[in-house]
């Protein structure tokens, strides 16, 4: 298992990525920085995301994001009805 400092350093790889996916989703930046964090937090206790190859890394990613932006979604429609 890796340690905590090589997790943080992998995932700050995948920053921009998980930011980009949940602005396109979300199209405004506050709730974009808001699910692309909780997106990392979650991948860094995801033991299954450091299992997988470079190549599988991306669009897991992708999924973990579009749940993430799916769920925060549905939160917001229910705050505002």
């Amino acid at each position: 298992m890796l340690d905590f400092q090589k997790k943080v350093e992998e995932l700050r790889r995948f920053e921009s990525l998980c930011f980009t996916i949940c602005m396109t989703l979300l199209a405004e930046e506050q709730a974009a920085c808001k699910a692309a964090e909780q997106v990392l937090c979650q991948l860094f206790g995801d033991i299954g995301f450091w299992k997988l190859n470079e190549k599988e890394k991306s669009p897991y990613i992708l999924r973990i994001c579009t749940r993430e932006c799916f769920q925060w979604k549905q939160q917001n429609l229910l705050q505002t009805s």
